[in-house]
């Protein structure tokens, strides 16, 4: 009972913040949904070439020092790769909805339908919803993948794992907490991301790529 009770708490402790705003968020629109799947999948990508290079890289094998700095570089560029096939979809669109807004004045339902569109998606935009929906996206697969194994262990056997740097709670609890910050960040990070992509601001850029490593490197 206690171990459930442990899973259960640690799920939600995890999980439910981030939860919360995929619902509340992102679920609302279909096209922020879209969003935020495209955007977990670029992180899945990032994961997938940095596990290919600490394969490939034998260094990396004995390094976790090492192995950080280039996990989470390879993670910046795949979010930058995101959000350059995020712009180029975007201008599809316009060019699209420019060119049907050339339609005869008796196609009303199109012509409103259309300008109902751009005023909705201008709206988002405003309002940050995409680059929220896009953080959701990474943020909830890194939690998935970071400590989805994590949590089902806890069920695993008997009693609890401590850890000697935190000795007064479980670690399942303490990668919890890890997990629910870590998750924020991912999101705080993308909307300062795109507006440093969005304004060529290079400050916007390197204090992304600062606070993420520096996150990284807190928690290994």
């Amino acid at each position: 009972m206690v171990q459930w009770a442990l899973f259960w708490g640690c799920m939600l402790t995890a999980f439910a913040p981030i939860s919360f705003l995929f619902f509340t968020v992102v679920a609302q629109r279909a096209q922020l949904v879209i969003l935020s799947i495209t955007a977990a999948f670029f992180y899945l990508l990032g994961l997938l070439v940095a596990a290919t290079l600490w394969t490939v890289i034998p260094p990396l094998h004995d390094s976790i020092h090492a192995t950080i700095p280039v996990a989470i570089l390879v993670q910046e560029l795949f979010r930058y790769a995101f959000f350059v096939v995020y712009i180029r979809c975007e201008q599809a669109v316009k060019r699209v909805t420019t060119k049907q807004n050339q339609l005869p004045l008796n196609d009303l339902t199109s012509s409103f339908g259309i300008i109902f569109s751009s005023s909705h998606l201008h709206c988002m935009e405003v309002a940050h919803g995409i680059h929220v929906a896009s953080g959701v996206g990474f943020a909830l697969m890194r939690a998935l993948m970071m400590y989805g194994t994590v949590l089902a262990s806890s069920l695993a056997g008997e009693g609890a794992s401590f850890t000697a740097t935190c000795p007064q709670i479980p670690l399942v609890f303490a990668s919890a907490l890890s997990t629910l910050a870590l998750t924020l960040l991912d999101v705080a990070l993308m909307v300062l991301a795109f507006e440093g992509y969005r304004k060529r601001s290079a400050a916007h850029i390197v204090a992304v790529v600062l606070l993420h490593l520096g996150s990284g490197l807190s928690v290994r």
